[in-house]
């Protein structure tokens, strides 16, 4: 196959370095070998090429689901995913749970939840003085989001159980020596290791979470009030009139998980390390401008995006960005590089937010954090409030970092966090 250039270096080596220093890694490979490049790693069977030019951007996510499907991009994430997740899915398969999962992340639906985040945000952050780490605060908040917006936990039993499985199923892939083994070795060896303790937590995952959907389930008809998205996945009707079944329920909530906890986490920890670093920023955020409060998530988000490519499998040769790419590779929109184009952003490297209220409006296919075409997140517009509720509540603290240097990007499970974790000092 004729690919594009891309650096020489063992697989192995380009694994460490995707896992430990996604972000230098990236950029290196653009410094050196442009646009589109080649890069090898353990964390996809194929090469793959990246691409972050709009028109490049544009033709991948334009891209047919029977010519390039992105389920299978996916594939490592079925044993926690499901079968039936949006994320492995593709065509009309994915066009249909996209829909059914969109609904409540809309409209006045989403509005509504908005005082329920705000005054979770406002309970966290009340306690907050001298040095905190604020990826562990924003994971612990942006569980209880999930749990009480999503999974709909009514107690404090039903959510210090879902809890405590959550936490136990995810805080093994995050560690990265283990997440490296998971990904160079891909076997399940037993039950110490990796996989096989991955395994068995998500079968008690698993476990917990039926137990849920069986209290739901023996509810008398109309007590689902509505107020969790897992009550109006539970009064959906397929086309021939079939409620889900568990395990589709399941699989829908496991993707509600995935994209709304360690990804949301991860933007906000990002958006305190920033602020810390800028306080012009933090006292123009005191006026309560909503404009420049939607402004700041935006370059949080350009700057420091939390995932770091939108691939798709190709099955036949595309053309992207005027090149052939051939078949039985993968080709993916680099978000990284995309929103750090020096070509597209002026000062691309700086943390600037009222770049989004002066001059002219950036190429709507140069930031796009929550990827594109039929494959964005559907949980974005939820993504967003949740961050602009989360800054207001935090307008009126004084943040200053607590490490002279800022922090570098490292890869926790899916997601690129701050290597200390965006650790501030409170007052």
């Amino acid at each position: 196959m004729v690919l594009p250039p891309g650096p020489r270096a063992p697989a192995v080596w380009q694994t460490l370095a995707w896992m430990s220093r996604p972000g230098a890694f990236l950029q290196g490979v653009h410094r050196r070998f442009g646009d589109p490049a080649t890069i090898r790693t353990y964390w996809t069977e194929e090469p793959m090429v990246l691409v972050s030019s709009p028109d490049a951007v544009r033709d991948v996510f334009a891209l047919p689901a029977e010519i390039a499907p992105a389920g299978q991009s996916w594939e490592f994430l079925r044993p926690f995913a499901g079968a039936d997740s949006i994320l492995l899915l593709d065509g009309d398969d994915h066009l249909r749970e996209r829909r059914l999962l969109q609904k409540p992340f809309h409209g006045e639906r989403m509005r509504a939840l908005g005082p329920l985040v705000a005054d979770l945000a406002q309970r966290e952050l009340d306690g907050w003085s001298g040095p905190v780490n604020t990826l562990e605060r924003m994971r612990q908040l942006t569980l209880e989001i999930i749990l009480r917006v999503v999974f709909g936990a009514r107690d404090a039993a039903e959510f210090t159980q879902l809890r405590d499985a959550v936490e136990e199923t995810l805080s093994g892939v995050r560690s990265l020596p283990r997440l490296l083994a998971m990904v160079v070795v891909m076997r399940d060896l037993g039950p110490r290791s990796p996989w096989g303790r991955f395994r068995i937590a998500v079968e008690r995952f698993d476990g917990v979470l039926y137990e849920l959907l069986a209290r739901r389930r023996a509810e008398p008809a109309g007590q689902h009030d509505g107020e969790s998205v897992l009550d109006l996945l539970l009064e959906a009707r397929d086309e021939n009139g079939r409620p889900p079944t568990d395990r589709h329920l399941r699989d829908q909530l496991v993707a509600l998980l995935m994209g709304g906890h360690d990804s949301s986490a991860a933007s906000l920890a990002w958006a305190f390390e920033r602020l810390a670093r800028h306080p012009e920023v933090q006292v123009r955020l005191r006026d309560g401008d909503p404009a420049y409060v939607t402004a700041v998530v935006k370059e949080v988000l350009r700057v420091r995006p939390t995932l770091t490519i939108a691939p798709r499998l190709l099955l036949a040769p595309a053309r992207i960005g005027g090149r052939t790419i051939p078949a039985g590779v993968q080709v993916a929109a680099c978000l990284w590089l995309a929103m750090r184009r020096a070509d597209l952003w002026p000062d691309a490297a700086a943390f600037r937010p009222e770049r989004w209220l002066d001059g002219p409006a950036p190429d709507p296919l140069s930031w796009i954090p929550y990827g594109g075409g039929v494959r964005r997140c559907a949980g974005a517009p939820f993504a967003e409030m949740e961050m602009r509720e989360v800054l207001r509540a935090a307008a009126p603290l004084r943040l200053r970092p607590a490490h002279r240097q800022a922090e570098r990007a490292r890869r926790s499970l899916l997601v690129v966090v701050p290597d200390r974790g965006g650790e501030v000092i409170v007052g």
